[in-house]
């Protein structure tokens, strides 16, 4: 298994020695932090989201007070650990990725790569900062990335990426579960914005017959129009890079753990999804549109099956 201390080592070492600044300082106020003494800047004073030339990911997030962004307060679950939904650079959801700092944020939520966190207390003169620490961004939901902090005894073991992930993903689910009124704004935002995809939505349902091209599904509130190439812009809202999916399978398709093969349109299931219920989807066919200009492209299948493959490779250390 690939351990946190595995991740730094394969990391530039700027990068690593601003990571370590965030460890370090964690829990502490402090003022403006310095660059480091190569001159690498940790924090930005323009943008939130710091990714300093030649590194290939974000290395830090900051909330303002008195932000232009509805980032949402910490908070704590019931082991400890606590979970910020932090807004991204850009007002509108759907241009997440015009952004190249947004699009580094996701690099270190699909690689697994912790970002440091860092708070305004005090305003001018003389601002204050809390540096909350180290966190895995778990997941992009509607404009919001799901930060959830590394705790120092995840760190020190030799768990894998993929497992603190998850037990991040799980910790957050247990608090929202706790904070019921919290939750049922949320998941009423989600769907507004979801729903406001508009034309491409009611395009890909139309495709499809408004059933779920894997379970067959017709219950539209939980049908999802996914894209199988990642959204980046109005050019990539054609049907023929779209599928309707249930919400579960959406999530398993976004997070690398199913796939499509182009070749015969079977289904590819991760070997971690053995033994559940989505483990029988392995070599199932999914259903396509009747136009044959609306079925699902093939290059663009072929590049999703290629990094999903190469996260399973990763994951298994080949």
């Amino acid at each position: 298994m690939t351990s946190l201390q595995e991740i730094y080592e394969r990391l530039a070492p700027a990068h690593r020695a601003a990571l370590q600044w965030f460890h370090e300082n964690k829990d502490r106020e402090v003022s403006w932090p310095k660059p480091l003494d190569d001159g690498t800047f940790i924090v930005n004073k323009a943008k939130g989201i710091h990714k300093p030339a030649g590194i290939a990911y974000a290395v830090s997030v900051r909330q303002s007070l008195n932000g232009t962004y509805a980032d949402h307060e910490p908070e704590v679950n019931a082991d400890g650990a606590w979970v910020y939904r932090y807004f991204q650079e850009q007002l509108d959801p759907s241009k997440r990725d015009s952004q190249f700092t947004n699009r580094a944020l996701v690099a270190c939520m699909e690689d697994g790569v912790p970002v440091g966190v860092l708070r305004q207390t005090k305003g001018k003169p003389n601002p204050r900062y809390k540096v909350l620490g180290l966190a895995f961004v778990t997941e992009w939901r509607e404009g919001y990335f799901v930060l959830n902090e590394v705790r120092d005894d995840l760190a020190a073991t030799a768990v894998s990426p993929l497992e603190q992930l998850e037990t991040a993903v799980e910790s957050a689910a247990q608090f929202t579960r706790a904070t019921f009124e919290d939750e049922r704004r949320w998941i009423e935002a989600s769907i507004v914005l979801r729903e406001g995809q508009g034309a491409f939505r009611d395009s890909i349902l139309a495709a499809y017959d408004h059933r779920c091209a894997i379970s067959d599904c017709n219950v539209v509130p939980v049908l999802e129009a996914a894209h199988i190439h990642r959204y980046f812009g109005v050019k990539t809202n054609l049907v023929s890079n779209g599928l309707l999916l249930r919400a579960d399978l959406h999530t398993l398709y976004d997070r690398a753990l199913i796939a499509i093969e182009p070749s015969n349109f079977e289904l590819l299931v991760s070997p971690k999804l053995y033994g559940t219920a989505y483990g029988d989807l392995k070599g199932q066919k999914i259903r396509l549109p009747s136009k044959i200009n609306e079925r699902p492209g093939h290059d663009v299948l072929l590049e999703h099956k290629r990094w999903v493959l190469s996260r399973w490779d990763a994951e298994s250390g080949q």
